[in-house]
């Protein structure tokens, strides 16, 4: 099993039209591997601007949250499904994502699917169990796995404090079964171990703007942060429109297609989205609420963990 860093795979800049194409090579090569990365994707500016949100806004500090992994350490991210008319809305639909998540999914109609802001603080415990994102999208409704993940740095990310790591090609398996895992979920060990076997390990090491974007079916994991240094990514996910919840299904109102209304590039930064996140919009939305309050456990079978319990306050 060879270990490869993600900057040595194929990998493409954006011209400045947002809207031009990827060249069907890379989109040959996302086909194969299951990731493609698109270095500086945005630029300090615009990082800075959602750095400063995450770390002022309120809102986001009281609703982190997330699943234990297979040790029972508890790992931290803010999510929403739906588009907020805020900064984290307009990364959501800025042109240069949208459409280069399109090229990847041959030009399919998208949506958003949800977004999380993943947090591992200097320090850290908690990973991530090896597992294919659709793995628990399929139980949300999704009918096919014509989906996938942009995964923006917000702060340099390494092996060392915690990067996502995947297993090479590993979508061209199809869905595998999610079992429990010590005290979690996660892909069936014997796969992952067959597949490690066989495959490259990509590390997805990453600079401040960097993206990349990956298949719904690849299999990933991150470890924790060894380091005194954050590690902060934001990961936007869509889905093809095809693949989409039946539109009169009461079991995954927080995932029904929606029409995804994009924004030009510029507006990242010339549009005054204010000092913080839309909260009446949020509280709407999803958020982190998909789960069962009186067993603990979200809908994929995840033992759930809120840093601030409901009810409380934060100053």
């Amino acid at each position: 099993m060879p270990t490869i860093s993600v900057s040595n795979l194929p990998t493409t800049s954006l011209p400045t039209q947002s809207l031009n194409r990827l060249k069907q090579s890379q989109v040959d090569a996302y086909n194969r591997d299951g990731l493609l990365l698109v270095p500086n994707l945005f630029n300090n500016a615009e990082i800075n601007q959602l750095k400063q949100l995450i770390q002022i806004d309120p809102t986001i500090e009281h609703e982190i949250g997330g699943p234990l992994d297979s040790h029972g350490n508890a790992s931290e991210f803010f999510a929403f499904s739906g588009v907020p008319d805020d900064l984290l809305g307009a990364f959501v639909r800025v042109e240069r994502l949208v459409e280069t998540s399109r090229d990847l999914l041959a030009r399919e109609e998208i949506y958003h699917w949800h977004t999380k802001i993943s947090f591992k603080p200097p320090g850290t415990k908690a990973h991530w169990d090896w597992h294919q994102d659709y793995g628990s999208w399929y139980k949300e409704g999704a009918l096919y796995p014509n989906s996938l993940t942009a995964m923006i740095a917000v702060d340099p990310v390494d092996q060392e404090n915690g990067c996502v790591e995947i297993i090479r090609g590993s979508h061209r398996c199809g869905r595998i079964d999610h079992i429990p895992v010590g005290r979690s979920m996660g892909a069936d060990p014997q796969w992952v171990e067959w597949l490690l076997e066989r495959n490259d390990l990509i590390l997805c090491e990453m600079t401040p703007g960097d993206c990349v974007f990956f298949h719904s079916n690849v299999l990933h994991s991150s470890g924790p942060n060894l380091t005194n240094r954050p590690r902060t990514v934001l990961q936007v996910s869509y889905n093809a429109v095809d693949s989409a919840p039946p539109a009169n299904s009461l079991s995954f109102t927080g995932h029904r297609f929606e029409a995804l209304n994009t924004i030009p590039d510029s507006a990242l930064l010339s549009h005054n989205w204010g000092e913080g996140v839309d909260i009446k919009t949020h509280d709407r939305l999803t958020r982190i609420k998909n789960h069962d309050r009186a067993r603990g456990q979200n809908i994929y079978g995840y033992t759930f963990n809120r840093k601030y319990p409901e009810g409380t306050k934060q100053d």
